[in-house]
């Protein structure tokens, strides 16, 4: 089966629709540079929750790919909890919004 996408360094080929997308100058460098911040970021903290746990269970080794995994999971759960956070905040925002116009509406009726 051939491929469907055909990629050099800097362009990408997209024969299913006979199109060449030719990426920025260093977009792959910094693409990379960021998932590898963003790999050893998952690494640390995979480090320190297998420290916790070996802390409290001495007898239990993690393997690295484990604790590769278990970085990314804490990783993933912490941007999810700062979403529904962000989520709570703009709910909040919306509700202060549409209290202050009807206020406002409020205020134009009585005064006029």
């Amino acid at each position: 089966m051939e491929d469907l996408f055909l990629q050099s360094e800097t362009s990408i080929e997209l024969p299913c629709i006979n199109k060449v997308l030719t990426l920025p100058e260093g977009f792959d460098d910094v693409l990379t540079k960021v998932l590898q911040f963003l790999y050893t970021i998952a690494h640390w903290i995979g480090l320190v929750i297998a420290k916790i746990i070996h802390s409290i269970l001495p007898s239990v080794k993690i393997p690295n790919d484990l604790v590769e995994s278990i970085g990314l999971l804490a990783m993933l759960t912490i941007f999810l909890v700062v979403m529904q956070i962000a989520k709570k905040l703009t709910w909040i925002v919306v509700v202060i919004g549409w209290l202050l116009v009807l206020v406002r509406v409020a205020l134009i009726t009585i005064q006029g």
